[in-house]
């Protein structure tokens, strides 16, 4: 198998369609269905189901997802390896919030230190595993986890502690008993002890009738006094400063999130860990 094949299964696995699939790379469809079939051929399995109308992943193909999403990572982690224009690069991943509202400006002032290092930061939200192995495959030099993985070849060093609250825009009633399951609350999981803490809360079962995922736009809806709902308290600090929203008081202590740095333990030494290390503000000794 070569980048084009797995670009073609990647392509197909978004759009379920081998049309818009080849639209997107910009080839034929024919193009799209030959790279397919010898991709499958290479792998020994079907990895879609396909009739006239529908396209769907086989449990072949949903298996294989996470290693072509490795695979291609790893092509361009290697492109950028080889590069000559820069001496140093490093990659971590992490929530997108805590790119955003916590070290965005650590990182353009590492950039204007260091020119000679080219800094990549991946701000989507990966499962568990996937750090894991973005980690010990060597795509990632340093992963900021809330829950960090337990593995024997995984270091780890508390970056922050963030108290979780309960916050609304409304700042003339005081919901001294929220209502969780009112059509005004949004929820957001930030991870365990939160999740735990959150579920002893709740019934058994409990489904939010609003939930999301995206922190910023949690924050936009609190702002527009549309919903309330809990955040750091890092991210609602300077609009709690400003009356923009307010804490609402809970009867149970809130919860403490922490963030880790997670590397690998056999690669504390090199470069780039100690430079993302650097860049979060890390002691590296």
């Amino acid at each position: 198998m070569d980048q084009s094949h797995l670009e073609a299964f990647m392509a197909v696995c978004q759009t379920l369609n081998f049309t818009a699939a080849a639209k997107h790379l910009h080839i034929s469809q024919s193009a799209v269905t030959a790279r397919i079939r010898a991709l499958e051929q290479a792998v020994g399995k079907r990895l879609f189901d396909r009739d006239n109308r529908t396209v769907s992943l086989t449990r072949a193909g949903i298996a294989f997802l996470p290693y072509a999403e490795r695979m291609l990572q790893l092509i361009q982690e290697s492109k950028l390896s080889l590069s000559e224009q820069y001496r140093e690069h490093i990659v971590l991943s992490g929530p997108g919030s805590v790119w955003h509202y916590r070290y965005l400006n650590r990182i353009l002032e590492f950039r204007g230190k260091n020119p000679h290092v080219a800094v990549k930061f991946l701000s989507y939200i990966d499962p568990g595993y996937m750090i894991r192995d973005l980690l010990l495959d060597g795509t990632v030099s340093l992963a900021i986890k809330l829950d960090p993985p337990d593995h024997q070849s995984i270091s780890k060093q508390l970056l922050f502690e963030d108290e979780i609250i309960l916050v609304s825009a409304d700042g003339s009633t005081e919901l001294l008993e929220p209502d969780f399951s009112a059509q005004t609350y949004c929820h957001i999981d930030w991870g365990n002890p939160f999740t735990e803490w959150f579920a002893s809360l709740v019934e058994p079962g409990f489904i939010p009738a609003l939930q999301t995922d995206h922190s910023s736009t949690m924050l936009t809806m609190l702002l527009s006094n549309s919903v309330f709902g809990f955040l750091p308290k890092s991210i609602a600090d300077p609009y709690l400063q400003t009356n923009k929203i307010y804490q609402i008081p809970l009867s149970v202590e809130s919860p403490v999130i922490k963030g880790y740095a997670c590397y690998l333990t056999e690669k504390r030494e090199q470069s780039q860990v100690r430079l993302a290390l650097e860049l979060l503000g890390v002691d590296a000794n």
